[in-house]
């Protein structure tokens, strides 16, 4: 298997217009119900040719109907089993999706395309005319979070070519001013939100909403909320307002028509909060850590949305630049949470200045990209994750590469405080892994950090501050500290110097996207020496790597390391050397021929 999937950009196109031709075929069997809708400010067309999906899709996103004809986008949604229209096999192998949707190799700029396994729904868009395409086998395999938040993928392309973005936050208030409340999933936000419902205050979302800036504002893009069973029993209001819950999933609340007066289609912002339980504590609001709220506001949202990037953490970076910050502390009364947040918008901009964290003008940084390689080592992942986040550089995406483990990864990535970006791979070695992370990855600055080791804290601000003095570096390389640590993570001891330990550990250096685009990739064909090559051929290619003289490194040694008890053969050390040697041969035969 090839280590990238390259799909050409005209056929890339082509399957577009083979989609686009099986919709077309959907229409004329039944023509399509057209409903229009104003999202954030941009009118979209939807056309249904099948009446199942409009039955399943439509609901969550009726509040947002509205009168007309010129659409500045337009979606055509069909299925296969109501149309008899079959799909047209797509140009890319089982293993090409990412966990949030991306396909591996459809990198065309105007192109969008993304496959969702868990509702089984191909998204595509053109950016150019504004047409998307949503397809569907059977619309009766939809599980409820595709009926309670449908389209999200293609209402985050479309807005995005209208100035908006999507992000994965709560927001309620009232016709002055609202607050919108971000975080991960189980943070509190639905409770929130719904609280704030029961006490009449507006509600313009529990899960995601569109945001526009300049003065910044939230816009409602689901008439829907998700409660866990044992959280519904909380709020006995909204009793009849509950929909059908299949096994374990997460109850919908059907917001409309029985509280559409409550639903704000748009509410001004005052404040952003991202929540945390406090058991024992009263309910308020403290200052927070602007790092740490980019972190909530960012780490889900790209972790959910397909080709979300870097664009995304700058929209973040500006709306944290406009608003007071804070930090929402739950205690056990849920009453007490919308008299709190009414109590923090009846201030005015001055006092919310001054109650918030102080005022911080967050740098406008490159997007820095963790990839993490796994292979078996969940139990490492968290303390990995733990040390990224102990890191103060922003923006920042963890991107998780799982090298075809035999063991169910997935537990460890549930666990995770933040959201990754997870991909899945068959089994091609570290280099292979690292390299299907570096086809994930948004930034323009690049780290690795192997999934049993970790960083000390403040290791990528050092190394990027390093880099930002030095244009002409390619990449800046510290130095590795092999260590003991017990079950916490925590280091016992200290093995050896860092002066005496292995030269060129991928972990303990951060490089610029260019150095690849220039130098090419890790050697997918290398099990093991695929770090000491890479360094080798930047040496012979006279790139610059800047050195510091500081350990950005910590090298766990615990008997399951892929290094432990190799030879020098085992360890490519010899096909390494060979390597270099041909290379300096071409090289100097390349000379000679041009004297």
């Amino acid at each position: 298997m090839p280590d990238r999937q390259m799909i050409d950009e005209t056929e890339q196109w082509r399957f577009f217009d083979a989609v686009h031709g099986c919709a077309n075929e959907a229409e004329a069997r039944r023509p399509p119900v057209r409903h229009l809708l104003d999202v954030a400010g941009v009118r979209v067309a939807l056309l249904f040719s099948s009446r199942a999906l409009e039955i399943a899709l439509l609901p969550a996103i009726a509040h947002l109907s509205i009168a007309g004809e010129q659409a500045d986008a337009t979606i055509h949604l069909f299925d296969s089993v109501g149309s008899g229209v079959a799909m047209v096999p797509p140009p890319s192998h089982p293993h090409a999706l990412s966990y949030r949707g991306d396909i591996d190799g459809f990198d065309s700029p105007v192109l969008r395309a993304a496959f969702h396994y868990g509702e089984s729904s191909l998204n595509l868009f053109d950016r150019q005319s504004g047409t998307g395409l949503y397809w569907v086998n059977d619309p009766e395999a939809l599980p409820y979070w595709s009926k309670a938040s449908p389209l999200r993928t293609l209402f985050h392309w479309i807005l995005a070519e209208h100035g908006a973005q999507l992000v994965h936050a709560a927001c309620v208030g009232r016709p002055g001013g609202g607050l919108l409340i971000t975080g991960g999933g189980g943070v509190g936000k639905s409770t929130t939100a719904l609280a704030c419902l029961e006490h009449g205050l507006a509600y313009a979302g529990d899960d995601y909403v569109a945001l526009r800036l300049d003065p910044p504002r939230a816009y409602s893009l689901y008439n829907t909320a998700k409660l866990l069973p044992e959280q519904a029993a909380r709020f006995p209001a909204l009793a009849t307002l509950l929909g059908r819950r299949d096994g374990d999933d997460k109850v919908v609340v059907q917001l409309m028509p029985h509280r559409a007066s409550q639903i704000a289609r748009g509410l001004p912002l005052k404040a952003i909060a991202t929540p945390c339980f406090a058991a024992g504590e009263p309910t308020g609001f403290a200052p927070a850590d602007p790092v740490a709220l980019q972190r909530a506001t960012a780490f889900t949202t790209l972790a959910q949305l397909p080709h979300a990037g870097s664009g995304m953490h700058d929209f973040v970076a500006r709306l944290l630049e406009e608003l007071p910050a804070f930090q929402l502390r739950l205690g056990e009364e849920l009453d007490a949470i919308p008299a709190a947040i009414d109590g923090l918008l009846d201030k005015d901009g001055a006092q919310l200045a001054a109650a918030a964290a102080p005022a911080e003008v967050m740098r406008r940084r490159p997007l820095l990209s963790v990839i993490i390689p796994v292979y078996n080592g969940g139990r490492f992942l968290g303390q990995a994750v733990a040390s990224v986040l102990r890191q103060r550089y922003q923006p920042i995406e963890i991107i998780v590469v799982d090298d075809g483990s035999t063991e169910d990864l997935l537990p460890a990535i549930e666990a995770l405080p933040v959201d990754i970006r997870f991909v899945r791979q068959l089994n091609r070695g570290p280099a292979a892994a690292r390299n299907r992370g570096l086809d994930e990855a948004s930034g323009d600055l690049i780290a690795f950090l192997d999934v049993d080791d970790l960083w000390p804290p403040d290791t990528l601000e050092m190394l990027a501050e390093r880099l930002a003095t030095q244009p002409d570096a390619e990449a800046v390389q510290g130095r590795g500290q092999l260590v003991e640590t017990d079950e916490a993570g925590m280091v016992t001891a200290e093995l050896g110097s860092p002066e005496d330990s292995f030269p060129h550990y991928i972990g303990a250096a951060l490089f610029r996207r260019s150095a690849f685009e220039r130098l090419g990739r890790f050697d997918a064909g290398m099990r093991f020496g695929e770090d000491s090559d890479w360094f080798v051929r930047a040496r012979q290619h006279n790139m610059k790597v800047a050195r510091v003289d500081r350990m950005t490194l910590l090298v766990r040694r615990h008997g399951g390391n892929m290094t432990e008890g190799k030879s020098l053969v085992e360890l490519n050390m010899l096909t390494i050397i060979k390597k270099a040697i041909d290379r300096k041969r071409a090289l100097g035969a390349e000379h000679a021929s041009t004297a």
